[in-house]
């Protein structure tokens, strides 16, 4: 199942043309709401890795929350695996949130303890996946929180 999570999410970025742009402003606990969905929003919170994913995938869906707790339904937001902006460095084969390198569009390099900006196009996953997230942010934009 996560597969077709995974290739959705690929899709979804696929469809759209362009480099990431700035969302219009929206507070976390509403992006899931059906008047988003297929709109550039912008969300703040802190960003951590999924459970689980494996080496060979090209992106990994992070996780995002209005704090660095778990307790929240987390927001799915993707980044794809590098070193370029907007981009998710691979952690170690037995990693934890502290192993989170994620280069904003600035340049620098945000960890799971820095909130973040994030700007991308609200879509819901498939019926067919099982994903703890709600909906989901696609060809997305990380800035730093100011």
């Amino acid at each position: 199942m996560r597969i077709a999570v995974v290739l959705f999410v690929l899709f979804l970025g696929a469809c759209e043309s362009g480099p990431p742009t700035r969302g219009v402003p929206v507070a976390l606990n509403s992006v899931c709401n059906k008047e988003n969905e297929g709109k550039r929003v912008m969300v703040e919170g802190y960003v951590n890795f999924p459970h689980s994913f494996k080496e060979d995938e090209v992106s990994i869906m992070l996780r995002m929350r209005p704090g660095i707790g778990l307790e929240e339904t987390p927001l799915g937001v993707s980044a794809k695996l590098g070193n370029e902006a907007n981009n998710i460095e691979l952690p170690p084969t037995h990693f934890s949130n502290t192993d989170l390198k994620l280069h904003l569009a600035d340049g620098k390099v945000a960890g799971f303890a820095d909130k973040l900006k994030v700007s991308g196009t609200m879509y819901y996953p498939s019926s067919i996946a099982h994903v703890e997230f709600k909906c989901g942010l696609s060809n997305t934009l990380y800035e730093p929180a100011q």
